[in-house]
């Protein structure tokens, strides 16, 4: 993947890197949500149906609690319970 962003910050947190195969798999992702540790989620190489499903169900569960989430792009996503600052983000929306 040639379009990597780096992150950069003063947060102190780890950020998981989940690339389900399958609904079930989006649990685990919600469990590190759930001890506040940032996900990013890749489903990029999900079929269409698989991929929405997965979406809207860390979606919702990061708005129930209160989270944030960026689409950083191709089917990959930010999630948090705590706003994460992405630096040289904006720039590369831009260009």
């Amino acid at each position: 993947m040639d379009n990597i962003i780096p992150i950069f910050g003063s947060s102190s947190h780890e950020i998981s890197v989940f690339k389900p195969v399958s609904f079930e798999d989006a649990q685990q992702a919600i469990n590190q949500l759930k001890l506040g540790q940032p996900i990013m989620l890749n489903i990029s190489e999900l079929p269409h149906l698989t991929a929405q499903r997965i979406t809207d169900f860390v979606s919702g569960s990061v708005s129930v609690l209160c989270g944030y989430s960026m689409d950083v792009g191709n089917g990959v996503f930010l999630y948090s319970l705590s706003e994460i600052e992405v630096a040289g983000f904006q720039d590369q929306q831009i260009a």
